[in-house]
């Protein structure tokens, strides 16, 4: 691979996983006018922002990936993206609840396609030393896509409603899909691609994973901290709006715009900073202590997991709302910090012939765990709590309560740091 073509590569295959997160968390800063326009209930809104994108998202993945290992990857990234990007621009147009679940669901099922061969053919193309850096840097696309789309949903929401916001963040994800169509190659398709090995029965490739406990271990962190990221973030804004509602108002008033703009731009700048010197730092920390120490790949992420819960009980508890604001650079740092370890150690683990189904079936466990139940069960938590508390106290303390989750999840990381050595000799002998 040359330079230019590997530098243009990393920067289309990032950009695709930017939009991949845009589109599914921009919902969340639209949260409050969709709960009023369509007249509903929080657990809901956990539906919309979770469970209906998870539903298919998680049982697509596994296909998806199985194609990918033995498949042109590049088509099935391309395809994948022109899908989600035309669903996310038809949720604009949903008219009910039920309308705009299903259409959800088709945005999850084409992003379905996205990360898993993504990462696989990034792995290809980088030496071992170098490939915690670069799917680090391919989680650049995490953090800053989901900023973006906090940031331009606050201000597009104010400037032309929810329904066309959705519709505009819909429409990058058709160039980029014809882009990575067109201009990228899977070095495993064509004449001088080398010859590979049949590819393993999915029962054979799930039981030699099930085999490897810290494979395991790494799949269950990985969901606990997805359990409490998008719950999180799913109500974040709606969190201010109750809240924090006068602070963020009068900090609205002094830059001229309204309090969803604020949200927006205050989570998406320090979220998008934050969140990729994250990952950049996690990946370049991986490929330097990971050389030297395998189990960096697990201990990383449960360093980062057990600081990122109390610094979500921090962000959620404090009086001011611009300081919770400020406080969310915590764990927007510190809930990437895991992406260039842990996803190498899961592909590491898998072995050659699989890495792009262990990464699908990863997160078909985070989707179905993460996505699906974090945002309904803290919005039904706050619903339940709401009756005595009131709404915004009833969130704050719904919020709270999960954040324990990131606690299991250090603790599932550490564990797996105590058996990674012998399953990757395991994974090397065979």
């Amino acid at each position: 691979m040359s330079g230019a073509y590997g530098t243009y590569m990393m920067v289309l295959l990032t950009s695709a996983f930017a939009l991949n997160l845009l589109d599914r968390q921009i919902l969340n800063v639209l949260a409050e006018p969709i709960k009023r326009d369509l007249q509903l209930a929080d657990w809901q809104l956990g539906a919309l922002t979770g469970l209906s994108f998870a539903l298919l998202h998680s049982v697509a993945a596994l296909p998806i990936a199985r194609l990918a290992d033995r498949s042109d990857r590049v088509k099935i990234i391309g395809v994948a993206i022109l899908a989600w990007s035309a669903f996310t621009a038809a949720c604009g147009v949903a008219g009910n609840f039920v309308q705009l679940l299903l259409l959800r669901v088709g945005v999850g099922v084409g992003e379905a396609g996205c990360q898993p061969p993504s990462q696989s053919l990034i792995v290809d193309h980088y030496p071992p030393e170098k490939r915690s850096g670069a799917l680090g840097k391919f989680g650049l696309g995490k953090p800053v896509g989901a900023a973006i789309g906090l940031a331009a949903g606050g201000l597009l929401a104010e400037a032309v409603g929810w329904r066309w916001t959705l519709v505009i963040a819909g429409a990058p994800g058709l160039l980029i899909g014809l882009l990575v169509l067109f201009t990228l190659k899977d070095p495993r398709q064509g004449a001088a691609a080398p010859l590979r090995p049949p590819q393993a029965p999915l029962g054979s490739v799930l039981r030699d994973l099930a085999r490897r406990r810290s494979f395991l271990l790494f799949m269950l962190g990985m969901a606990l901290l997805s359990f409490m990221s998008y719950g999180a973030n799913a109500f974040a804004a709606s969190f201010y709006l109750r809240v924090h509602g006068q602070d963020i108002a009068r900090i609205g008033a002094a830059i001229g715009v309204g309090p969803l703009a604020v949200v927006g731009l205050g989570m998406g700048l320090i979220g998008a900073t934050s969140g990729a010197i994250g990952s950049w730092f996690g990946g370049r920390l991986g490929d330097r202590w990971g050389a030297r120490d395998v189990r960096a790949y697990a201990l990383i992420p449960a360093i980062g997991a057990t600081l990122g819960a109390c610094s979500y009980v921090a962000m959620f508890t404090v009086p001011v709302g611009a300081l919770s604001l400020a406080l969310y650079m915590a764990p927007a740092f510190l809930n990437n910090v895991w992406n260039g370890p842990a996803l190498l150690a899961i592909q590491n683990l898998a072995g050659e012939q699989a890495r792009a189904t262990a990464v699908a079936l990863v997160l078909f466990v985070g989707s179905a765990l993460g996505m699906g139940f974090g945002p309904l069960t803290i919005g039904a938590m706050s619903d339940a709590f709401a009756t005595t508390m009131g709404e915004g106290e009833g969130l704050r303390l719904a919020i709270v309560l999960v954040a324990v989750v990131d606690l299991v999840a250090g603790l599932a990381f550490w564990l797996a740091s105590r058996r990674i050595k012998d399953d990757l000799a395991a994974v090397a002998s065979s």
